[in-house]
């Protein structure tokens, strides 16, 4: 499982996403822009993608705290041979490997196709992406405001 993203670099992504999806040009170019030491916006596309996917498909999956050692481990087997997880990783895997030298024009395609795939592994539809966004930002800010993190 991979750490937690900063709070700031998930609004990043966030941002990145939502002016992707809105066609907004100017802001993605500005989000694309970032400092020597700073993660390109093209990985950071990618973690959110990991994080995501390690909240989402166990959760799908049934695997909650407190489950029995048998159950937990009949799930994980389950969620391990299953089609959707299996797809999964080989997109985050294709993703993360581009990632690293992606092109703006890459890194919109990133883009796009995390969006795709959060849509098409959940309930959401295409009028959820901008909420479902708004929500993941959210958590980002009331985490990086909480001083117990």
């Amino acid at each position: 499982m991979t750490d937690p993203m900063a709070p700031d670099d998930i609004l990043r992504a966030c941002g990145y996403l939502e002016a992707v999806w809105r066609d907004a040009e100017t802001d993605t170019a500005a989000l694309l822009q970032h400092e020597p030491g700073e993660t390109p916006t093209a990985i950071l596309l990618t973690e959110l993608g990991e994080n995501i996917m390690q909240q989402l498909l166990p959760a799908q999956a049934g695997i909650h705290d407190g489950m029995p050692d048998h159950e937990l481990a009949a799930a994980a087997e389950k969620m391990r041979t299953d089609p959707t997880v299996q797809v999964s990783r080989v997109l985050l895997k294709t993703l993360k490997a581009l990632a690293p030298t992606a092109t703006p024009d890459q890194t919109e395609i990133v883009a796009r196709s995390l969006i795709s795939y959060l849509v098409s592994i959940s309930d959401a539809t295409e009028d959820d992406v901008l909420p479902l966004l708004n929500t993941l930002r959210q958590a980002a800010l009331q985490r990086s405001s909480d001083p117990s993190n």
